[in-house]
């Protein structure tokens, strides 16, 4: 029965001593960010922006804590968004091989009277995959993954200039 007890106790002295650690030396789950107070609350102005960038905005503010609402102390706003797709790599038989998607963002950040805090910010993901025109619904699914993973990175990169912007700049 001790040797039990003293198993226990090791395993938790091994966790809690993992923990300071890895909480020691500044881990955080992929995305998440300090969020000051201030911070806490700001209002969207999505304007044309495509929903599913909107949807993965509004996703990463709710995981960092941060709440959408009207008459927020800050304005998040975004100007313009583009999302494209070329040919990248053609084959010697003129058959597309591999394509570069790409995202651009451009947005702004103002007070809560709309007086912009930051001149535009230009945020641009690209990413490069092969195409098979014999597996299409396969490559069709890999393009709407890595329109996914460039919306967050994105998103990511939007809310990290939002947290860095001060009222005085």
């Amino acid at each position: 029965m001790v040797q039990h007890w003293k198993a226990i106790f090791t395993k938790v002295i091994l966790l809690s001593a993992l923990t300071a650690i890895i909480s020691a030396c500044g881990f955080h789950l992929r995305g998440a960010q300090e969020v000051s107070e201030d911070k806490r609350q700001v209002t969207l102005i999505t304007g044309n922006a495509d929903q599913q960038l909107i949807r993965s905005l509004r996703q990463n503010m709710k995981f960092n804590g941060i709440s959408e609402v009207s008459g927020a102390p800050y304005q998040l706003q975004i100007l313009n968004q583009r999302y494209n797709r070329r040919a990248a790599t053609i084959s010697s038989n003129s058959d597309v091989d591999e394509y570069e998607i790409s995202v651009t963002v451009t947005m702004l950040i103002a007070d809560k009277q709309g007086k912009p805090l930051t001149s535009d910010i230009r945020i641009q993901r690209e990413r490069i995959y092969s195409y098979d025109k014999n597996a299409a619904a396969a490559s069709s699914e890999q393009e709407a993954l890595l329109k996914r993973e460039l919306y967050n990175s994105v998103v990511q990169s939007m809310l990290r200039r939002y947290l860095a912007t001060n009222k005085a700049q």
